[in-house]
C-alpha cells in the first residue's frame, strides 16, 4: 500500500511538473521573425477609422522607395495578440525576396507608435522603432498613397 501512495504522489508531481513546464513556455513570447531584404514590395491599403483607403489597388513599390517602406514593416518587439476595433487592420504587403519567396506582413495602426506588423496573422510585433519614425502604420500609409498618386499621375501621361 506504502508502494502505491509513493507511486501516486510521482505521478502527481510529474503531472504538476508537465503543466507547469507547459503553461511557462506558452507564455514566453515567439521570436521576433526576421524578414530579409526585398527584392520588391507590394503594399495593398485598407479602409479603416471610417476612411476609404487611397487607392483600391495593390501599389508596387519603387526601388528609391522600398528601404523607407521596408523599415516601416519589418518587426523588432514583441507587442501581442491584437483587438481588431482597439488596432485595425490598415494595410497587407507582400514583400519578395531575391529568392522568389514572398513574406505576407499585416500591418495594423499603432498609434504614434511604430506600425504593429505580424507575418502569421496572430503574433503582433512593434516594427522597428527609429528616431525618425512618429506614427509608423500612418505614415506607411501616406508613404504608399503618394506612390499611388504617382503613379496614377505616370499612367495617365503615358
Amino acid at each position: 500500500m506504502k508502494s502505491a501512495a509513493y507511486a501516486l504522489t510521482g505521478f502527481a508531481i510529474g503531472v504538476f511538473a508537465s503543466f507547469c513546464v507547459m503553461n511557462f513556455t506558452r507564455s514566453l513570447p515567439p521570436g521576433t521573425p526576421v524578414i530579409s531584404n526585398p527584392e520588391s514590395i507590394t503594399v495593398f491599403l485598407h479602409p479603416w477609422g471610417g476612411y476609404e483607403a487611397a487607392t483600391t489597388k495593390a501599389v508596387h513599390i519603387p526601388a528609391e522607395n522600398q528601404e523607407q517602406i521596408f523599415r516601416r514593416l519589418a518587426p523588432e518587439a514583441f507587442y501581442g495578440r491584437v483587438h481588431e476595433s482597439i488596432t485595425p487592420l490598415v494595410a497587407e504587403a507582400v514583400v519578395t525576396h531575391r529568392d522568389k519567396t514572398e513574406t505576407r506582413v499585416f500591418v495594423r495602426e499603432g498609434g504614434h507608435n511604430p506600425a504593429i506588423v505580424s507575418v502569421d496573422g496572430v503574433n503582433y510585433f512593434y516594427a522597428k522603432n527609429e528616431s525618425d519614425v512618429f506614427a509608423g502604420a500612418n505614415e506607411l500609409i501616406r508613404m504608399v498613397a503618394e506612390i499611388a498618386h504617382k503613379q496614377q499621375i505616370q499612367s495617365k501621361i503615358e
